[in-house]
């Protein structure tokens, strides 16, 4: 994989150079970034003509997990929505809300992903959703997905009969054939599963419909959600914007962070460049580690994290994993709605902003899932899946983080494969190795 080699390329040398030493051979080169593919949106996105498919100039994909998504790569703000067609409440949301949300579509500052679950009362919905999971094979989910809202109204007492479904494919216009294979196979009913689980997942999830953006709980009427996206979006241009916006006057003001409180044993490990974390792990034959320090512009201040390397051969490629350690959290900006004032620090969030600060290639196409729990040494861990693709001299790569706190500190875990598609093959090894991770608080009485 690649870190954002291009900020610190002096490091590459010394890297290689350890890790030449470690294996006692020659090094395998750094990997490319992690991973998920995207299209390069249009400098102004136009919307769609009236009378016209409402999609059609709209970037189209799926997520990591097979997830529709729409919007463009550019946009900074992430918008899933949990919803069922046999659902009542998800249609008046439909009907309500979700114009709003795809006017954030095209202006670039929304992406939208849809979590279809099945868990209303109306017959047939996971035949609905099945069907409008294989018309997104070919680009027409959304499409599918405004034709079985529609007769949840035209059609109140059996919206998806049977016959009506078989003739849907036809009406968005996909090639009937392939969407009918697709409904013979088992990988809709997969989708749906993971799409339970999803839901499963969330702390907070009640019922359809139910909304984040950018990770946090939204009220889901349309008002409300344009709030949320609006703070969101400042959030991200005051977090990641690190130089005035072209004809401002004014410098933008960092979202203030809270530096981890260091145990006086770890201060002589922290002051040593290149020391390894505190933490041991078991390498399979042929891997090789290094350890240095990463530098980098971060939101506040240009600072000294510490950066460990683990890399070796694989089924099908090679694999690696980075470690960043004792780095500041970044206070989210929570949920606007909430009473509470203080909000904890999100390791999730610390995650995805080192993810493009300091391992992946700035000028990668980079994508992220949902966010899910992970294990490192057998204790829980938050994260989610990424991908890095179309970085410039690089291979496409893909993978997930995990991040937790052992010993008052930060860690973060990075772990993908080049190829990508090693990771197919591969995700369980790698899985071997983080399970043997073994935090090790130092001896108070060490000295560097």
């Amino acid at each position: 994989m690649t870190y954002a080699l291009h900020r610190f390329g002096a490091l590459i040398g010394a890297l290689l150079m350890l890790i030449t030493a470690a294996c006692g051979g020659n090094a395998v080169p750094p990997t490319s970034a992690p991973p998920t593919s995207t299209v390069a949106p249009p400098a102004s996105p136009t919307p769609a003509a009236a009378g016209t498919d409402r999609y059609a100039a709209l970037p189209q994909d799926v997520t990591v997990q097979g997830f529709p998504q729409i919007g463009f790569p550019s946009a900074t703000v992430d918008v899933v929505i949990y919803g069922a067609f046999d659902d009542l409440a998800s249609g008046t949301f439909y009907r309500d809300s979700f114009p709003a949300l795809l006017d954030r579509v095209r202006t670039g500052e929304a992406r939208l992903i849809y979590v279809p679950l099945v868990t209303g009362t109306l017959s047939g919905g996971r035949g609905a959703a099945r069907a409008a999971l294989c018309a997104g094979d070919q680009n027409a989910f959304w499409q599918f997905h405004d034709l079985l809202f529609g007769w949840q109204t035209e059609f109140p007492t059996d919206p998806f009969a049977g016959d009506r479904l078989l003739t849907g494919g036809a009406a968005v216009g996909i090639d009937v054939n392939t969407w009918n294979t697709c409904l013979l196979g088992d990988r809709a009913d997969l989708r749906l599963d993971d799409a339970q689980q999803a839901a499963d997942n969330e702390p907070d999830f009640t019922s359809a419909p139910y909304v984040t953006v950018n990770g946090a709980p939204s009220l889901t009427d349309a008002a409300s959600l344009n709030f949320t996206i609006t703070q969101a979006a400042q959030q991200f241009d005051q977090t990641f914007l690190t130089t005035p916006s072209a004809g401002s006057t004014e410098d933008v003001q960092p979202t203030p962070t809270i530096d981890p409180v260091i145990d006086s044993t770890l201060a002589p490990l922290l002051a040593q460049e290149g020391a390894p974390p505190p933490l041991e792990l078991d390498l399979p034959a042929g891997w090789g580690r290094a350890y240095s320090t990463v530098v980098l512009t971060d939101i506040d201040a240009v600072r000294n994290i510490p950066f460990a390397l683990y890399q070796g051969p694989v089924t099908g490629g090679t694999g690696s994993i980075i470690v960043l350690w004792a780095f500041p959290n970044l206070l989210p900006a929570g949920n606007p709605f909430a009473q509470e004032t203080a909000v904890a620090p999100d390791l999730y969030l610390d995650g995805t902003r080192l993810l493009r600060l300091a391992v992946v290639e700035e000028r990668c196409n980079i994508g992220t899932d949902l966010r899910r729990e992970y294990s490192i040494g057998g204790l829980a861990a938050v994260g989610t899946s990424f991908a890095a693709v179309d970085c410039p001299g690089q291979p496409d790569t893909r993978g997930w983080l995990a991040g937790l706190q052992q010993f008052n500190l930060n860690f973060l875990f990075y772990v993908y494969t080049d190829p990508i598609e090693a990771m197919d093959a591969a995700q369980s090894e790698l899985q071997a190795i983080l399970d043997t991770v073994r935090f090790v608080l130092p001896d108070a009485t060490e000295t560097p």
